[in-house]
């Protein structure tokens, strides 16, 4: 389900209005991006952008001077609630490491019968390298099973293209709202030792695809931090202009 449309306005009396008309108001000071930023944050066109708030599809501000401006921790949030993918397909460059693989069903199937024992083997080594690590939470969790999932199908599919970009938004989220970056990269790291301690016995008359499985989550974790320096980049960017 996407995020609510809507197109929201200053007045002149601070604050915004809504949609309806009814004035909101502000607490702190929001960090607004111009369009180009915000077209940068999300990875598309300017032009694209200006289309989407004009239709309501992305929350928006307007400047007393009627120029749009988005704040930068509703972009972050609007991007969480799409799963933290922009609403359009994002054109990149020829990717440097392949994504293609020769399709692993029977190793998928067993990643994703192992959920459970991963998660639980994540946690212990979480707990191990994270210095006053808290009790496990369910939006972790969730976090976690999304990341196997996805892994999962990119193995049975053949196609790690989804699974390095799902991980790439993580970092990126935490990078664009300001959030500490160990954080997503050592729960990535957590993740790669859990897989391997859970699947490395399950797969070991397959040498071949337990080394590809072990390459994937070791490229996962990279694609965390560059996505994480990305979301640093776009928020200082954002906070000189």
């Amino acid at each position: 389900m996407g995020p609510p449309e809507m197109v929201v306005g200053h007045q002149a009396g601070g604050g915004v209005r809504s949609p309806g008309g009814r004035a909101v108001p502000r607490i702190g000071a929001p960090r607004l991006l111009s369009v180009s930023a915000a077209a940068r944050l999300l990875g598309v066109s300017s032009s694209s952008l200006r289309a989407w708030a004009a239709a309501g599809r992305v929350p928006c501000v307007r400047t007393p001077g009627g120029h749009r401006r988005f704040e930068l921790d509703e972009l972050v949030r609007w991007l969480a609630d799409r799963g933290g993918a922009p609403p359009a397909p994002q054109t990149r460059m020829q990717e440097l490491v392949p994504t293609r693989i020769e399709a692993m069903p029977e190793t998928a199937g067993v990643l994703a019968a192992a959920g459970d024992d991963v998660l639980s083997a994540f946690e212990e080594e979480l707990a191990r390298t994270r210095a006053g690590a808290t009790r496990p939470s369910a939006t972790r969790q969730a976090r976690v099973l999304g990341a196997l999932e996805s892994l999962a199908d990119a193995l049975g599919a053949g196609d790690l293209s989804g699974c390095y970009r799902d991980a790439e938004w993580e970092g990126f989220r935490h990078g664009a709202s300001g959030q500490a970056g160990d954080a997503p990269v050592t729960e990535a790291l957590a993740l790669r030792r859990a897989v391997d301690r859970v699947l490395g016995p399950r797969l070991s008359e397959r040498p071949g695809e337990q080394r590809a499985v072990e390459r994937s989550l070791d490229r996962m974790a990279v694609r965390v931090a560059a996505g994480y320096a990305d979301g640093v980049r776009c928020r200082l960017r954002s906070s000189l202009e």
